[in-house]
């Protein structure tokens, strides 16, 4: 039902664009424009209008039509329709400079076209912020590198296209048949429109990267960055909206820097908000954790536990990695969890079976990414199984509330890998996570052989 509503919306929005292009550019329309530039309309004036709002609404709904339906053939291999913004809007692009190119040709000076400086300026100002925010997020080490770089070449380009297509539009010749006011009424109108369209565009690349980066963020800092991007997306639709009205002749620039300027605090402010409630309550030398591992079997297990002061486990198999862990509880406990797993060090493998008292689970998302900030727990990395997508390691961690001084755990090694095993042949973490599941901080337990 809902692959036949997105057909529906396509044939109408296919339908809207075969009038465009073939329809006439109602009077109305016409008016706008005048008033817009303050243009004297007389018959001559309307007609050379009309043909020029007739042209560029031809060529750029070409642009769009082709941005939505070469995207749209390129999935339906794969059984998916959707119209993509992006291309859509780049598609629009190209008629609109199409547009200049057909309405005349490159001459070697520049008309006297009444542009505010502030606008001409506006693609090197996104460029600027695109080249910050490519720097920071690939710095960040979150996401797919490659694909955020993609996306802020994908901003500089739209960048220097925009830029591009504004010095021909500045540069290019008359309009034939037409009186010099409506010349550069069309000439300040195409500026305006394309450097508004471009800076859409610009910013849904970086928007995209945001994407990536909030995609590996957990806690309030995904909370949080998800409200940044969506502030973005609706703050975008206000600045160019603001830009495309203050660019009329005669406008001062007063809300296009304000909101400027509120979007960027905004997302800053709210990034370190997310941030500052994510930092950990306390460190790991507040807790103090220590673990007392044996290697035992079946028949020595009821002793070795009783040695331990572990009670309430059984054990797995002929070959038992069975130990204690003791720990200090901190002043102020926090709501989070402490992860408890077990590596083996010989094969760098997760112990795969791990349980508690309570028994024994994944230990929830903040394990997920720990390999990244902690490379002594590389263990825990994923690979990829072709199609089916990313594969994480098996194991199994015993989760622990912050009031414990101590709990006990007990492992199963595989079959294969049990044999010869040691305690020091073991690396026991503790990692803390917060209520969102967030990473607090990890730390390797010293081991005691008992």
């Amino acid at each position: 039902m809902a692959e036949l509503s997105v057909l529906v919306l396509i044939a109408v929005g296919l339908a809207v664009l075969v009038i465009a292009i073939h329809g006439r550019v109602d009077p109305p329309r016409i008016l706008r424009f005048a008033n817009r530039h303050g243009l004297d309309l007389t018959p001559e004036r309307a007609a050379s209008v009309e043909r020029y709002l007739r042209l560029i609404r031809r060529r750029r709904s070409w642009g769009i039509l082709l941005g939505g339906v070469i995207p749209l053939i390129w999935l339906l291999p794969e059984q998916r329709f959707a119209v993509l913004t992006v291309p859509v809007l780049a598609g629009w692009l190209l008629g609109a400079a199409s547009a200049e190119l057909a309405a005349g040709t490159a001459t070697g000076t520049e008309a006297e076209v009444t542009v505010p400086a502030w606008l001409r300026r506006t693609p090197a100002a996104i460029a600027a912020l695109a080249l910050i925010s490519t720097v920071l997020a690939v710095s960040s080490g979150l996401g797919d590198a490659g694909d955020i770089v993609a996306w802020g070449v994908g901003a500089l380009v739209t960048c220097v296209f925009v830029t591009a297509t504004v010095q021909h539009v500045m540069r290019r010749s008359p309009l034939a048949d037409t009186a010099r006011a409506v010349d550069l009424a069309a000439r300040a109108h195409a500026v305006a429109a394309v450097t508004a369209v471009g800076l859409v565009l610009a910013m849904l690349c970086l928007l995209h990267q945001v994407d990536q980066v909030r995609a590996e963020l957990e806690g309030q800092q995904s909370h949080w960055a998800g409200v940044v991007s969506f502030g973005l997306a609706v703050g975008m639709l206000f600045l160019t909206a603001a830009l495309w009205s203050e660019s009329a002749p005669g406008r001062r620039p007063r809300l296009v820097p304000f909101i400027a300027i509120v979007l960027v605090t905004a997302s800053v402010a709210a990034v370190g908000f997310g941030v500052w409630q994510d930092r950990p309550p306390y460190g790991p030398e507040a807790v103090h954790p220590v673990a007392t591992v044996r290697v035992t079997d079946m028949d020595r297990f009821e002793a070795d536990a009783a040695a331990l002061g572990v009670s309430e486990l059984g054990p797995h198999g002929n070959w038992t990695v069975l130990g204690r862990l003791d720990l200090a509880v901190p002043r102020q406990p926090t709501r989070g969890r402490y992860q408890l797993i077990v590596i083996d060090r010989r094969y760098n493998r997760v112990v795969p079976q791990l349980y508690g008292r309570d028994g024994g689970g994944w230990g929830g998302e903040g394990l997920r990414n720990a390999w990244k900030r902690y490379p002594w727990l590389s263990a825990l990395t994923p690979t990829q199984a072709g199609a089916s997508g990313t594969r994480y390691p098996e194991g199994m961690a015993v989760s622990i509330k912050p009031v414990e001084t101590s709990t006990g755990f007990v492992g199963r090694l595989p079959s294969r890998e049990e044999a010869g095993v040691r305690p020091s042949d073991l690396l026991v973490a503790l990692l803390f996570t917060g209520p969102q599941g967030q990473l607090y901080w990890a730390v390797q337990v010293p081991v005691t052989a008992a």
